[in-house]
């Protein structure tokens, strides 16, 4: 009686088989989790933007807009001269700094007499 400690050939193509089933149906799915992970995180950093608009805002009152539907633009540049963003603040989809030409529009959605509500919205 022989003692054969190896693999046959018919074995190892059913264990390539198996795996690259298994591949094919994993990668595509971890693909997509990766994906939606990045774009959660984009996400995440355009409201962190549109924070940094929002103290802005609070730290300059007498340029905001005080009528229904008016707009101001505050740059993303601008946010990260003023110090209301880090210098070195990247787009997690690009690997690169967002556009310094973008801004945030602050809409104003309510004019009460001296009581005023605002909307933001980052625009790339």
């Amino acid at each position: 009686m022989k003692n054969n400690k190896g693999l046959t050939l018919v074995e190892l193509i059913a264990v390539l088989v198996v795996l690259t089933i298994v591949g094919a149906i994993a990668v595509p799915n971890v693909i997509k989790k990766i994906n939606e992970y990045y774009e959660q995180m984009y996400q995440d950093q355009i409201a962190i933007i549109e924070a940094a608009a929002n103290t802005w805002a609070a730290d300059h009152t007498d340029v905001l807009p005080t009528d229904v539907g008016d707009i101001y633009k505050i740059t993303y540049q601008s946010l990260q001269e003023g110090g209301y963003l880090d210098s070195d603040f990247k787009s997690v989809m690009e690997n690169q700094p967002f556009s310094p030409t973008s801004y945030v529009e602050i809409r104003c959605t309510l004019s009460m007499e001296t009581n005023y509500q605002y909307e933001y919205t980052y625009v790339p």
